[in-house]
């Protein structure tokens, strides 16, 4: 689960941190508000290549981090254990974004590469756009779902 996102000198965004609470969390607003630079955000902290685009005129680099409850994540700290990035019940992850095209991204402090960042990210997070493909509508992640309700880890896809 996310817990916390911290943004700074992304888009337009200066600095900004957002703490998230357990059970359903809904940002809603006006167009413009801002509600894709937080899945953007999430989409870069999830290995997507960078656009020097995205850090804030003026600044020399975006930062963004994010920090995970993985107490309900079984397949996330599993991947940590082996990649050798575990750190308990929590992961974190940071990415930096220079104005000159640059970044660099960790998890858990150590350095990582992006695909580390996509295929750990594929555990922790799922973004829907509207017209995308949702993981919902397949049998596997649905019946990964009700696994995860009833607490079947041990059928869970891996």
């Amino acid at each position: 689960m996310l817990k916390r996102l911290s943004i700074k000198d992304f888009a337009v965004v200066s600095a900004t941190e957002l703490e998230f609470g357990p059970g359903l969390t809904v940002v809603s607003g006006e167009t413009g508000a801002g509600k894709s630079l937080i899945v953007d955000a999430l989409g870069f902290l999830s290995g997507l290549r960078a656009d020097s685009g995205m850090v804030r005129h003026g600044a020399p680099r975006a930062e963004l981090d994010a920090e995970f409850d993985l107490a309900a994540s079984p397949l996330a700290l599993a991947w940590l254990r082996e990649q050798e990035f575990d750190e308990g019940q929590s992961c974190q992850l940071r990415r930096t974004l220079r104005a000159d095209g640059g970044s660099r991204a960790w998890i858990n402090g150590r350095p990582a590469t992006l695909s580390q960042l996509g295929e750990l990210a594929a555990r922790l997070v799922e973004i829907h756009g509207q017209h995308e493909h949702q993981a919902l509508l397949s049998r596997a992640s649905q019946l990964a779902l009700l696994d995860a309700y009833g607490r079947h880890l041990s059928s869970w896809p891996r």
